[in-house]
């Protein structure tokens, strides 16, 4: 057989192993997927972990992922574009992109991803040796951009700007300014690009970044209904904010000049967790992930938090 013949019959085996393989996830079936790699698979999946070697590791991830998205009434959304196919031997490399996620109705809630792999040809048979999905992310946020499409080149206007999240916190403080500099020594905020604007010597908007989340701030005006902690004399609202350790950033925002609510306590859903209040009034909870708890685990103890409440003894 010519190397040119070879190469063609290679390349449509390797395209229809992809649309048995597509076929499978489609229809979540684990034993249909897991029948299309080699044994010592080595993974490379954009979620969780940063490999996956061999067929019971990544089987286990596969069984997790099923799990985690369930079709149920949804049509699943799991599709290749722009295949392509070079072997050479035993050996082959394919590339495409990857859309995943679920349609359901009119409504399509899926999200595009880079794929690459490495096959290898195991008795006539070609099979998956190596798989890596990734996509691309933004700065500073480090957010994933799942909402690009195969088409866009950069210059499409985006319905959630860079940086941004689904939600976002708009906080008022009586002094905005001062607030963003107590935000940068208590939390390491960050400010945005071109995130202050002031007319005139007059602040009308401002965002900062603490961690990977944008958090906007507005000057208090009453004229505009837009009233603080402080002439509301207190805030139904707390920001929640996971540190990667709760007992140094508490000591820096005390020291910065925030208040105690709550100490740092371990608590019963795994969080080591307290609860600060700043000189704007705004509450804060800070906490750390400590371990983790089976849901049992968490609703007995939670029966057994509130049975021991102080505010039991007043109810």
């Amino acid at each position: 057989m010519s190397t040119h013949l070879e190469h063609g019959s290679a390349q449509t085996a390797i395209t229809q192993l992809y649309d048995s393989w597509l076929a499978a996830v489609r229809a979540q079936d684990v034993d249909a997927i897991m029948a299309h790699y080699v044994e010592d698979v080595l993974a490379f999946d954009a979620i969780l972990a940063l490999q996956f070697r061999g067929k019971p590791a990544y089987r286990k991830h596969w069984q997790m992922c099923m799990e985690m998205c369930p079709a149920g009434e949804r049509e699943p959304v799991f599709e290749l574009r722009d295949l392509q196919v070079q072997a050479e031997g035993d050996l082959a490399f394919a590339h495409a992109l990857l859309r995943c996620g679920h349609k359901e109705g009119d409504r399509v809630d899926a999200g595009w991803m880079r794929f690459t792999a490495g096959l290898r040809r195991v008795k006539g048979a070609w099979k998956i040796a190596h798989e890596h999905f990734s996509a691309p992310f933004e700065m500073p946020s480090g957010k994933a951009m799942f909402h690009l499409s195969p088409d866009d080149d950069g210059s499409q206007v985006r319905p959630v700007p860079p940086g941004m999240s689904t939600i976002t916190p708009h906080i008022i403080c009586r002094d905005a300014k001062a607030a963003i500099e107590f935000y940068r020594k208590a939390f390491n905020a960050m400010d945005m690009p071109f995130g202050c604007l002031e007319v005139d010597g007059r602040f009308l908007h401002g965002e900062i970044m603490i961690g990977d989340s944008v958090v906007m701030i507005a000057q208090e005006d009453a004229a505009c209904g837009s009233l603080s902690p402080g002439t509301l004399k207190g805030t139904p609202v707390a920001l929640h904010v996971y540190v990667n350790d709760v007992d140094q950033a508490w000591k820096q925002a005390i020291e910065a000049g925030a208040r105690q609510i709550m100490p740092v306590t371990d608590m019963f859903w795994g969080d080591r967790y307290g609860v600060l209040e700043d000189p704007f009034g705004h509450r804060w909870s800070l906490a750390t992930h400590v371990r983790d708890v089976p849901p049992e685990e968490i609703e007995r103890a939670a029966r057994e938090f509130m049975a021991q409440a102080p505010w039991k003894e007043n109810a």
